[in-house]
């Protein structure tokens, strides 16, 4: 094994993300299916590590919609376009009393002036006067007002109480990337909070690093069965990609049950990141959790002798390593676990441990298929 780890670690996204109670993006592509999942990634977070299912409703209705628009309007750049070119990225997040939901999708330069116009629209009205609007588009079924508006961006306008944000980012003589945010707050306070810079960023560098997903926040079983499907049904685009992927999920099952296990608590939420990529043909899951510094000796032992177990007998020391911990006399719980990863991964595992800002380490590994 080695510790040397991408430029783009667990760590860094962790650091990145800090004050982020879920920091959650996906680079990839977009099909309906994706949205039950992402909805129950986010309801499952929210509710039961927040406790607020009014709050979950709304902010699951602005996710559809959101997610919705990059399905609707999304456009398939030419492949000698497609090579260069950052494509489209959902996210969202929660930070403190607000939910941020940012998009980006390709669309051709001559629709660009409609969709300004729409939003523009949209956010010069009122909360009276969005009522009104929605009202006449829902009996007339049909685009409403100057520029004209849809219903699904009227309700995102209604919904959120806060007016959409937007940039245009032209990528070529015929397509431009189209970047939107919308902000749900949970109280009255007033936040202006602009997250387009920072998830055009994000788009830059997980196109970058092949980075097809990233996710912080909580590793509870309930979190991590969405997370799960959302690798499992809807990142493969063909029969051997989908067979291939169902492995993917099961040496991810393990990693975040490593997580889950031995993340820390903070409140009621075992914390955590997660990022999957591709590299060389080959997919990659790295993930990490801050650990408590008397911990390290225990998993540094146990991942040098991991490597003995791969396609033979189990060492000694991890055999007895496994019957301490299926005993419940060995407080590092996800040794099995961890011998998974590494009988699973396809390349030697790597793995580090780096010092936080708090004095606590936080280890990062990373496994390939």
């Amino acid at each position: 094994m080695t510790n040397s780890l991408p430029s783009i670690s667990a760590y860094s996204f962790f650091e990145k993300s800090k004050d982020c109670g879920i920091s959650f993006a996906y680079r990839g592509a977009f099909i309906d299916a994706l949205t039950a999942n992402i909805i129950d990634l986010s309801e499952s977070t929210i509710v039961e590590s927040q406790g607020l299912p009014k709050v979950s409703r709304k902010i699951s209705f602005l996710l559809i919609e959101c997610f919705q628009n990059i399905v609707r309007h999304a456009e398939e750049p030419s492949p000698e376009l497609a090579a260069t070119l950052n494509d489209g990225l959902f996210s969202f997040k929660n930070v403190g009393g607000a939910y941020v939901i940012n998009s980006i999708n390709l669309v051709h330069n001559n629709q660009v002036d409609d969709f300004i116009s729409q939003v523009e629209y949209i956010n010069s009205l009122n909360s009276t006067e969005l009522k009104q609007v929605y009202r006449t588009a829902l009996r007339d079924n049909q685009l409403s007002g100057k520029g004209g508006a849809g219903l699904g961006l009227i309700e995102l306008a209604r919904k959120s109480g806060q007016k959409i944000k937007y940039k245009v980012e032209e990528v070529s003589k015929e397509m431009s990337l189209f970047h939107q945010q919308v902000l749900f707050l949970k109280t009255t306070e007033k936040i202006n909070i602009d997250h387009i810079k920072f998830t055009c960023d994000t788009l830059t560098n997980m196109h970058k690093e092949n980075l097809l997903l990233q996710y912080k926040g909580d590793f509870s079983q309930n979190s991590i069965l969405p997370l799960l499907r959302i690798v499992e049904d809807n990142m493969g685009t063909n029969h051997a990609e989908i067979k291939r992927m169902k492995k993917v999920g099961h040496l991810l099952v393990e990693i975040l049950q490593n997580i889950s296990k031995n993340g820390q608590d903070r409140g009621s939420v075992k914390e955590g990141v997660f990022l999957i990529g591709t590299h060389n043909g080959s997919y990659f899951i790295e993930a990490g959790n801050p650990i408590e510094l008397t911990q390290k000796v225990e998993f540094e032992e146990l991942l040098v002798s991991a490597p003995a177990s791969l396609g033979g007998e189990v060492n000694p020391q991890v055999r007895n390593k496994l019957i301490l911990s299926l005993a419940g006399e060995d407080k590092i719980s996800s040794d099995l676990g961890l011998l998974e990863i590494a009988k699973s991964s396809t390349k030697p595992l790597r793995y580090s441990f780096t010092k936080t800002r708090e004095g606590k380490l936080f280890f990062t590994l990373k496994a390939y298929l």
